[in-house]
């Protein structure tokens, strides 16, 4: 509808602006409902998602007391600790109303403890030999632990080569310094000088940072973990005594130091046999908790690493964000 013709009275003109003057006002009104109802359908989801995260994660923190109490029954039936007992073994996906909830346990242990690097401040020689190895395994530059036990010493004096303290960090951008004490998690690796994303991926399963020294779970550690400790042990001898060891579990660390391959090596040096006593073991303490859920939109991943001691599990550390295990919701692999 146009304006008012010139020719109109004045009571039409009147009528006819206030004609518009209304269609304005219910065009606003339109607009106004219409962002309101935007709005609400926006608050809706918004809550139902929190909603669903909330559950979700209380899924997960169920996850992590399933895992705590298998830990606890296996340790009830032994000391030793592999991959054929309960507490290793991957449950199907559990369907709950409006998604799927997934678990595994892993056994931090069967990796190397970067915090064993040092004892009392200073470097641990066989741990920094043994760590050395692993990166020469993974085709990394050895000379990288010079940088990895900088981070760790409580002192700013560089080690040379390969070291850096604050005078290194500050310098970057955004600048930060040394940490100067034990690692909280593997992944400050990224912060340490000299390592990229990709070095990381590649050490990332072999390495773990746990608040006290640990020996390695020979019955749980990976090939290059087992390459690690012996000298001169070839990558096809580990996954040859990895073989073994799924068909019959280590019982002690005399059963790993007593294998053929293993043996060839203790012969041509006879002080590797103690030291390797010292840095073995047939069962662990540190496990890694992983839990994923998928609750309708919402989707929740709880790492939870606990300490396992005589008088039940201790939560140390959780930690949310991609899953770190091959669980993902539905079961699949990640």
């Amino acid at each position: 509808m146009g304006l008012p013709a010139p020719g109109m009275s004045a009571a039409g003109r009147q009528r006819g602006v206030a004609l518009i003057l209304a269609l304005l006002v219910m065009a606003l009104a339109v607009a106004a409902v219409a962002a309101m109802t935007a709005r609400q359908q926006f608050d809706i989801r918004r809550t139902a998602n929190l909603l669903a995260e909330d559950q979700a994660y209380l899924y997960a923190l169920a996850v992590e007391t399933w895992g705590e109490r298998i830990l606890q029954r296996d340790r009830r039936q032994g000391d030793v600790d592999d991959l054929r007992e309960n507490w290793a073994r991957l449950p199907p996906p559990i369907q709950v109303e409006g998604g799927t909830i997934s678990g595994h346990i892993e056994d931090l242990q069967g990796r190397f403890n970067l915090n064993d690097l040092l004892v009392n401040g200073a470097p641990s020689a066989p741990d920094v030999a043994r760590f050395q190895r692993l990166l020469q395994l993974l085709d990394i530059d050895p000379q990288h632990v010079q940088a990895v036990l900088d981070w760790l010493d409580p002192d700013q004096q560089a080690r040379f080569p390969g070291g850096a303290e604050d005078e290194y960090y500050l310098g970057l951008t955004p600048p930060y310094r040394a940490a100067d004490r034990t690692m909280v998690s593997p992944s400050e690796l990224l912060l340490v000088a000299g390592f990229t994303p990709k070095m990381y991926a590649r050490l990332a399963p072999y390495v773990t940072a746990l608040p006290t020294r640990t020996p390695v779970n020979v019955d749980t550690a990976p090939a290059p973990v087992l390459a690690m400790l012996v000298p001169g042990l070839s990558a096809d001898d580990a996954k040859a005594l990895v073989r073994a060891r799924n068909a019959q579990p280590y019982q002690s660390p005399d059963d790993f130091l007593n294998q053929p391959a293993v043996q060839v090596w203790l012969e041509r040096d006879p002080g590797l046999a103690a030291a390797l006593r010292q840095g073995i073991s047939v069962s662990s303490d540190y496990f890694m908790i992983h839990a994923a859920v998928r609750i309708a939109r919402a989707r929740v991943f709880l790492n939870s690493l606990v300490h396992r001691e005589a008088r039940g599990e201790t939560v140390i550390m959780r930690t949310r964000g991609a899953p770190t295990g091959p669980i993902s919701p539905g079961g699949g692999t990640s």
